[in-house]
């Protein structure tokens, strides 16, 4: 198990050197994560690839990266980064020997993973849960961990996740002394990891197949599998692996006497645990250096560095690696003469050995335990297939009695076939019967729907025709009632004229009161008499615009040019009227607009309309308000989808919620006697819907603003849809 550990962390600590020697991935994504800054899913991604990147080095950016990832995923409810990130950190913390904190966040995340479905990150979780607890002592519930993941691995047949678990369950069993399992489950794991050319996989098993045999005192199959790892970090080029083979060599070396190849082997490792910096490993090479340096007869030199094992693997709670410096500390010291130093270790030694016995012991219990319900579980297993064979045989002759059966019912059968077939045939016959009719009736439904469909065809028909002679009626009333406006509202003015002219012959005589208010009231009359006539002359124009048959080819438009050119005459026919106060005016321009076709003519009537609706609201406002109010108006052009769109929009006076619904109705107006016909956005209305299929609608709030929206479809005449290399806005500019 010492092997796997050191193998997992010089692993890590290598990928750290390459990171720390400016690794281009990471920078990349370093640089990415920076260019990204707006809080999305894309940067928890990129937050979570950044700290994995980095996991190896243990350090605060991988655990900045990884904390800021499982922030910004809750905050966006982002279940995928969150599972991520917590796993990450669950990694990061069983890598530091955190296991309390590892088994935390592993569990969190593998909840998550479990409500999302994703099968391969729950290994990733029972692969780590294993670790921690196999750190914690508990060997039992790593073995349930690891068994669960692979369970799982193998049926999504992942020979990644395989082999890790095997090689892990080896281990596990290692640990506890089940030598012949651990065997089985390493070269399995091996086998599987050579067959797909796994190269991590089989450093892996390797790894763990010398720590076995070693354990074992088995020295030349440890030294074989240990120069494997070997030859293949060397290939590799891996220095973490090579630093793991090379230890573990040394070992052996020094095990079995070799003491010259186990000195040159120590002293290289040292070289490179320390620029890997390795600290982790350092006690464990210190001691087996002091071990080398007893048995050569160096006790001073061995002194040196069991003291050199001894701190460092208090510090860092490896208590076997403690119990081994002190016995060496305790044998050192009594070559030395030095007997009461000599016997403080060798107390301390005791004491971590019989520690570590107890904790042994237990841990054994345990697992032995737990491996005894498998087996059970495994036994009961086999016993059921037993039983499921014996079921299948006495299916098998309960079959063979059937069949017997069947053959004495097939004379009967054969007499009842006669019977059958003249019964089939009298079915056919029904069926064919009720097939006739079915086929008739869905025929007779089809002329009735037909049929209902024409007659509402033909009363549409009617209806339009009686509409069309009505508009053609209402437009004769209406011309023939405009030559009489024009004569009253002309001699009302003549006789205004008239009037005016009296009244100035007469300016020197003196006259009576009643006289003079006699001729007061009759020009008040006579421009009265002017101005209903116009007004009456505004609704008869109105009546002829709504009775008038659209008239004009559609051509292809730019819109923004259609908008502009009706924009400069609304608002300068505005202010030719002397306006109360002057306007801002704001415009947006879609960049890609396409043309839409139309008839320029109507809808420039429907722009002059809405922006005079829109002029005459914020001077309204400014009248009431005054100095304290900013008018403005803004025109804008939108494409979304197959529809382009217009939107006018003022921060004047506002229609009130209670009458929006009818300001597209005739006649319906809410500017003063006088000023409004009431006809200008019903014609709007009519033209938009009526005459391009589209829609005209309002939005506003009384006191703050009104927005006329028009929709145009992208048609042409046929109702062809037009097709166009440009592309729609995504988001509208408001």
């Amino acid at each position: 198990m010492k092997t796997l550990w050191l193998f997992c962390w010089l692993s890590f600590l290598t990928v750290q050197a390459g990171i720390g020697a400016q690794d281009p991935a990471a920078e990349r994504l370093q640089a990415a994560v920076q260019a990204n800054s707006q809080p999305d899913t894309a940067r928890v991604n990129l937050l979570n690839k950044l700290a994995f990147a980095l996991r190896a080095n243990a350090s605060k950016r991988s655990l900045a990266a990884y904390q800021e990832a499982l922030s910004l995923a809750r905050k966006l409810g982002y279940m995928e980064g969150e599972a991520t990130a917590l796993l990450g950190l669950g990694f990061y913390y069983r890598f530091r020997n955190e296991y309390g904190l590892g088994l935390t966040y592993t569990k969190q995340a593998q909840k998550l993973f479990q409500e999302l479905g994703d099968e391969l990150s729950q290994i990733a979780c029972l692969y780590n849960l294993s670790y921690a607890v196999s750190g914690q002592g508990q060997f039992s519930q790593a073995m349930a961990y690891s068994l669960e993941g692979l369970h799982i691995a193998t049926a999504l047949h992942s020979q990644k996740w395989i082999t890790l678990l095997n090689s892990q369950l080896g281990n596990t069993c290692l640990t506890v002394g089940e030598y012949g399992k651990a065997e089985q489950y390493l070269l399995h794991g091996l086998r599987l990891a050579q067959q797909a050319g796994d190269q991590d996989g089989i450093v892996h098993c390797l790894s763990g197949l010398g720590e076995l045999y070693g354990r074992q005192r088995k020295w030349p199959e440890a030294l074989r599998y240990q120069e494997q790892q070997l030859a293949l970090a060397e290939q590799a080029g891996n220095q973490g692996w090579i630093t793991i083979a090379q230890l573990a060599i040394a070992e052996v070396n020094e095990r079995i006497g070799d003491y010259p190849k186990a000195f040159a082997g120590l002293f290289q490792c040292l070289k490179r645990l320390r620029k890997l910096d390795a600290v982790g490993s350092l006690p464990r090479a210190h001691l087996i250096l002091a071990r080398a340096y007893l048995h050569t007869d160096r006790p001073d030199s061995a002194l040196i560095y069991g003291q050199k094992s001894l701190q460092a693997s208090q510090s860092n709670g490896t208590k076997s690696v403690s119990r081994d410096a002190s016995s060496v500390l305790a044998e050192a010291n009594a070559r030395l003469g030095r007997f009461a130093e000599a016997y403080r270790y060798h107390v301390l030694f005791m004491d971590y050995k019989d520690s570590l016995n107890s904790q042994d012991l237990l841990r054994r219990t345990a697992a032995l335990q737990y491996t005894y319900e498998l087996d059970k579980q495994q036994s009961q297993i086999r016993l059921l297939t037993r039983n499921e064979q014996l079921s299948r045989q006495r299916a098998n002759q309960q079959r063979l009695l059937l069949f017997g059966s069947l053959a004495a019912l097939t004379i009967v059968a054969g007499l009842s076939v006669l019977l059958w077939r003249n019964n089939q045939q009298k079915q056919r016959a029904n069926a064919l019967l009720s097939q006739q009719k079915e086929e008739m009736q869905a025929q007779r439904d089809q002329i009735h729907q037909a049929l209902t469909e024409l007659r509402a065809t033909q009363a549409q028909l009617v209806q339009q025709e009686k509409m069309a002679s009505l508009g053609e009626l209402t437009a004769g009333i209406a011309h023939e009632m405009q030559n009489p406006l024009n004569f009253v509202t002309n001699f009302s003015e003549v006789s205004a004229e008239l009037v005016a002219e009296l009244r100035a012959a007469h300016a020197n005589e003196a006259a009576p009161a009643q006289e003079t208010d006699l001729w007061a009231s009759l020009t008040q009359n006579l421009y009265k008499i002017k101005q209903h006539g116009q007004q009456a002359s505004r609704i008869v124009r109105g009546m002829l615009e709504h009775a008038r048959r659209p008239g004009g080819v559609r051509q292809p438009t730019n819109l923004n040019t259609v908008c502009i050119e009706y924009l400069r005459l609304a608002y300068h026919g505005w202010r030719a009227h002397g306006p109360a106060c002057s306007v801002e005016v704001r415009t947006e321009w879609a960049p890609t607009l396409p043309p839409v076709p139309i008839v320029v003519a109507e809808l420039g009537r429907v722009l002059l309309n809405i922006l005079a609706n829109a002029f005459y609201a914020v001077e309204q406002r400014k009248l009431q308000e005054g100095a304290g109010y900013e008018p403005w108006v803004r025109i804008s052009t939108h494409w979304v989808g197959d529809q382009v769109l217009i939107k006018v929009r003022d921060n004047g006076v506002g229609i009130p919620e209670s009458i929006q619904r009818k300001i597209f109705q005739p006649f319906f107006t809410t500017k003063p006697p006088g000023e409004g016909t009431g006809l200008g956005l019903s014609l709007s209305y009519d033209i938009v819907t009526q005459g391009y299929g589209g829609s005209l609608t309002v939005e506003s709030q009384e006191g703050e603003y009104t927005e006329f929206t028009i929709a145009l479809p992208l048609t042409v005449l046929d109702n062809a849809p037009l097709r166009y290399q440009a592309q729609p806005e995504t988001t509208e500019g408001n």
